[in-house]
């Protein structure tokens, strides 16, 4: 996983909110697709509807060619206003039905009341094919009146034959030429002796119109129906399924809740908890699908450990480093106090004052170390702040001041170096650093004394006359307590010192030694 697109997009906090936001929509997602199967079931029996209304107003018109032989019916009823069919052979009706839009209606209560009387013609052809229409019911289920022009009932598997229906919306849009269906909720009504009831809660009603030669109206095609049950009918497959991938999804989001959120922090865990019983072979390291602060996280922690392996060796270290260089003054003070204590009354006073010399030598030296020692430990084990310091006027101000006390230094600015020279480390770390090699350079040089150059880099070169350093001690010289002077006081502390703060703060020191001069070279 792209670390960039992680550290953006794939954190927690954005886990969890689209976690969230998913459950918050499965509910409506659930619910939508619900609404969508019960319209498709509507659907589907809206388009059984029209297939049946297509038979029924074919043997209608046959029944009233039959009548009176013509092929437009004498009460047919011209339709000026409706468009020509697109298609010369072929004029089907399509399911429109679309409960995510539609209402579904409230059921019809009213009775239908005979106001009007048909033509003969039409009333003479519903008679022919009533009986075919109640014959067909007993497998079809459905409702169906053949209503002739003005909106009268001609023929019906009721009660309903002379009844004028033309108020009705559905049935009032055919009879201006134009398909209609509509879902009304289903009308309480007890169940009649050899009638088969359907138990679902809506019905679905057609009205198509009957056209002759698309632009006569010789009646409507009313037909009604239970429509499809949802629990009965697709209980057993689709509703199931749907059931079961909701319920499969929020599973899958506890398991990738679990795994990506979960697992990450446990195993982080039990690692911590092994590096704690003191394994050292222990990786940090998240998998790729963890979020954004599970890598934090881990990162942060494997940071943490190293810098305490870190400071745990430099502290066994230093440990090793100043037992060894305490051990010979220790020794040197214990074996002359010994001395003293065995022949004290026996020594002449100059030997006494020998022993006590030595002493105050040990301890003079041990307090040295104390002191560079702490400055060290000091310096290793701070942290570089944002601190800017002008490196020109520092150094300025540190030659000065060995000039003062009548110490050869000497400075050298090129003249390509702009006026200020700000790095990032705090003046009394750069006083340190450049004191301690000053300092080296005096001790080990001849009379002539330290040069200091500064040039453009910015980088300080810190130079002195003298002899040579062998290659071996220059593998050797930065190291703690390593040191050519011990006899004249030397801690070899010092270059340890401008090592410490120069790996510190990102620059590098350098050295280059040949038989007439010593060269330091910091480069920040």
């Amino acid at each position: 996983m792209d670390k960039r697109w992680r550290s953006r997009f794939y954190s927690l906090r954005a886990l969890v909110l689209s976690v969230s936001l998913l459950v918050l929509v499965l509910p409506f997602v659930g619910l939508g697709a619900l609404r969508i199967m019960e319209s498709f079931l509507h659907r589907q029996t809206e388009a059984k509807l029209i297939a049946e209304a297509a038979y029924v107003q074919l043997i209608f018109l046959r029944a009233v060619q039959q009548i009176d032989g013509t092929d437009i019916p004498a009460f047919a009823r011209p339709m000026p206003h409706l468009p020509p069919p697109k298609d010369e052979i072929y004029h089907p009706f399509f399911p429109q039905i679309d409960l995510l839009h539609d209402e579904v209606l409230p059921p019809i209560v009213e009775s239908p009341v005979a106001t009007k009387e048909p033509h003969p013609t039409a009333r003479r052809a519903g008679l022919v094919v009533e009986p075919l229409l109640k014959e067909v019911q007993t497998q079809n289920l459905a409702g169906i009146r053949v209503i002739d022009p003005n909106g009268v009932v001609v023929a019906s598997t009721g009660d309903e034959r002379g009844a004028d229906l033309s108020a009705r919306q559905t049935i009032k849009r055919a009879l201006r030429g134009t398909y209609a269906s509509a879902v009304r909720q289903r009308a309480k009504q007890p169940s009649k002796p050899g009638i088969f009831n359907r138990r679902g809660r809506y019905r679905v009603s057609v009205a198509v119109p009957i056209l002759v030669k698309g632009q006569y109206l010789a009646g409507v095609v009313y037909l009604n129906r239970t429509s499809l049950s949802f629990v009965l009918d697709v209980w057993s497959t689709p509703y199931t399924v749907t059931l079961i991938v909701l319920f499969g999804v929020t599973i899958l989001i506890g398991l990738i809740l679990t795994s990506v959120i979960t697992r990450p922090l446990k195993n982080l865990v039990d690692k911590a908890r092994s590096i704690s019983e003191g394994r050292g072979d222990v990786s940090l390291a998240v998998s790729k699908v963890a979020p954004r602060e599970a890598h934090e996280l881990s990162a942060a922690l494997t940071t943490m450990v190293e810098t305490l392996e870190k400071r745990l060796d430099y502290v066994q270290e230093f440990t090793r480093s100043v037992s060894h260089e305490f051990k010979t003054p220790l020794t040197s003070i214990r074996g002359s106090i010994e001395l003293l204590q065995e022949g004290l009354s026996e020594m002449t006073e100059a030997e006494r004052g020998q022993f006590l010399d030595i002493i105050h030598a040990d301890v003079l030296r041990m307090n040295r170390l104390v002191g560079r020692l702490t400055e060290l430990a000091r310096i290793e084990l701070r942290r570089p702040d944002n601190s800017r310091t002008d490196l020109r006027e520092c150094l300025d101000r540190l030659v000065s001041n060995y000039r003062e006390s009548g110490q050869s230094v000497t400075i050298e600015i090129d003249p390509g170096c702009p006026q200020t020279m700000p790095i990032k480390m705090a003046a009394d770390l750069i006083e340190t650093l450049f004191a301690n090699l000053i300092e080296n350079g005096l001790r080990h040089g001849d009379s002539s004394g330290v040069a200091v150059a500064v040039v453009p880099g910015p980088k300080v070169v810190v130079t002195n006359r003298g002899p040579a350093i062998s290659e071996a001690n220059q593998r050797r010289i930065f190291d703690r307590f390593f040191t050519t002077a011990r006899a004249d006081g030397g801690t070899g502390l010092g270059l340890s010192i401008v090592r410490a703060i120069a790996q510190a703060h990102g620059a590098r020191v350098g050295l280059d030694s040949n038989q007439s001069t010593t060269a330091f070279t910091v480069e920040f």
